[in-house]
């Protein structure tokens, strides 16, 4: 399909078009404004044998102002940017092309429609509404400049005599002569304006109808669409006459009463694997269990052990710190009598003689130390045993 549709933009290039200048298609448009404007500006200054006012030159020059204005808008030089930007325009038709693609069956067209992407592709070559408005525009700028005219040279007669009177009519029959100028000129302009339009139109037309039908393969026609749509209902149709052909066959029966005799066998087999599957299952969970419910006993009688070592250990805790508080008052009282002891032997040895040995008093003194360190000894043991 996008080699095809590859092929057909291609030959949309070899379509016999020329591309043409289109600074010579605005030349064109306004050459006749532009003499029409030249005569008038030659009879303003006296090079021709007629007489056009200040005012209708001014008001003849806007108009041809405004007609240089619309000038890019008139259909001839629409044409001329359309033919100079064909391949601009062969893209964009592909891109609309492809990004709008709709596949039936086999064949991928697309679902779009041509005239809507000229509609769109046209609004970018001229604005529409000027051009809609250009061919009355003129006319009604001459008119208007007319009256303006007329109104500008209309004498106040308030002349008293018939020679003054008379000359005042003078005046005014040839300001509206003049006047009558720009109106010539607004027509003139509007019947080259549709002349051009309508020439224009004419091209741009054939041109697109020949785009339309080398490229009318690649779009989608409602006729194509229904067309297709019914092709593919009566293939679907006899896919289905077909598939009732083999369901109502006597072999299609047998193989699916087959298939399902196997079905349920696997089910029976499937049934009874499961229920040893849940025998064996229970089995397991009831083993695990017994032996979760033993070792919970066990841990119960560890958890009482632990609690009865933690009784004793607590009830021996405090005896040893009551057996320590004893010996420390034993040795206090102890100690208190040793000192009274050596102080009554320090005593009985003055009286004696100081240079006289003491043996008493010395072994005293040896067995008190000793005391000392053996109850120094018993303390650290049972400070460590706490």
């Amino acid at each position: 399909m996008h080699e095809k549709m590859n092929e057909i933009l291609k030959d949309l290039n070899t379509l016999e078009h020329k591309n043409s200048n289109c600074a010579f298609i605005y030349a064109k448009l306004i050459a006749l404004p532009l003499l029409a404007y030249l005569y008038f500006l030659l009879g303003y200054v006296g090079l021709l044998h007629f007489e056009v006012g200040t005012h209708s030159i001014v008001l003849i020059g806007l108009i041809f102002a405004v007609s240089l204005l619309f000038a890019k808008h008139n259909a001839e030089f629409g044409v001329c940017v359309f033919h100079n930007n064909l391949n601009t325009f062969n893209t964009e038709l592909h891109t609309y092309i492809r990004k709008n693609l709709m596949r039936i069956g086999e064949v991928e067209k697309s679902n779009a429609s041509f005239n809507n992407f000229m509609d769109e592709y046209v609004k970018g070559i001229r604005n529409d509404n000027y051009a809609s408005i250009a061919a009355g525009v003129f006319p009604t700028m001459g008119i208007l400049g007319t009256f303006i005219s007329i109104a500008l040279t209309l004498p106040d007669f308030s002349s008293q005599t018939a020679s003054a009177l008379e000359h005042e009519i003078s005046i005014l029959l040839s300001g509206v002569g003049t006047a009558f100028y720009v109106s010539i000129y607004g027509i003139l302009l509007s019947l080259w304006w549709l002349f051009f339009e309508k020439r224009g139109l004419s091209r741009f037309d054939k041109h697109v109808m020949l785009i339309q039908d080398a490229s009318a393969p690649l779009f989608w026609t409602k006729e194509e669409i229904e067309q297709a749509y019914l092709k593919e209902n009566l293939q679907h149709f006899e896919k289905i006459g077909r598939m009732f052909e083999r369901l109502s066959s006597s072999d299609f029966f047998e193989r699916l009463n087959r298939t399902i005799e196997g079905k349920f066998s696997l089910f029976d087999e499937m049934l009874k694997l499961e229920g040893e599957a849940v025998k064996k299952s229970a089995e397991h969970f009831k083993t695990g269990m017994e032996t979760l419910a033993r070792s919970s006993e066990k841990q119960r009688n560890l958890v009482q052990i632990h609690e009865d070592m933690l009784s004793k250990l607590n009830a021996f805790n405090a005896n040893s710190q009551a057996l320590h508080v004893k010996m420390q008052e034993s040795n206090k009282a102890i100690l208190a009598s040793q000192q009274d002891l050596l102080r009554s032997l320090k005593e009985s040895a003055l009286i004696q003689g100081e240079n006289e040995p003491n043996l008493e008093v010395e072994l005293l003194k040896e067995s008190l130390k000793m005391i000392d360190a053996e109850t120094e000894e018993i303390i650290h043991k049972m400070d460590t045993l706490r």
